[in-house]
């Protein structure tokens, strides 16, 4: 099955501040997500990589990557800049990491305490502070705290359906 590719993607910005308690319960939620979806492999399986990309333990590394990113994009929104930070579009960080060398609970952990961070920075916010904007610097577009959330709750279930279908994948067939 052909899956859509994430630089590819647009997205619905402009969210009302009323949406904030569901996309954040969304944001919330993944931890849980990614633990069941890592549950069950084994270490072969969790560091086999496919033909291209990532190994689903790689994804999940990848998501714990990215929260300082997210943490600092609501930090340069209430410090009112302009635009916000750009993100590393190669994913050094995740390749240089090397996430197949350390153990899955290790990533999880890691990836369940910066996003209880996130997830807090984001709750504590008040109405203000959740309507103001910056240019996201890659799509070009005025995001708010509310958009931001939203995108990075997009960028979990996109990760979280690339570890399901790598699971379910001839790629898995004979480990």
């Amino acid at each position: 099955m052909a899956r859509r590719v994430w630089f590819k993607r647009t997205f619905p910005l402009g969210l009302p501040t009323f949406a904030h308690p569901e996309v954040v319960e969304r944001l919330r939620g993944t931890p849980a997500r990614l633990v069941e979806r890592l549950n069950g492999l084994s270490r072969e399986q969790s560091v086999k990589r496919p033909e291209s990309g990532w190994s689903i333990q790689e994804q999940a590394g990848h998501m714990a990557d990215l929260e300082p990113l997210w943490i600092g994009r609501v930090e340069d929104l209430l410090e009112r800049k302009g635009t916000l930070r750009s993100a590393d579009l190669d994913n050094r960080a995740t390749w240089e990491a090397e996430h197949n060398r350390r153990p899955a609970g290790d990533i999880l952990d890691e990836f369940g305490r910066r996003r209880r961070r996130f997830v807090e920075l984001v709750e504590g916010l008040g109405e203000r502070d959740l309507a103001r904007t910056a240019l996201h610097p890659r799509l070009r577009q005025p995001m708010s705290v509310v958009d931001l959330c939203y995108f990075v709750a997009e960028h979990d279930d996109h990760h979280l359906a690339t570890i399901t279908a790598l699971r379910k994948s001839a790629h898995l067939a004979g480990t």
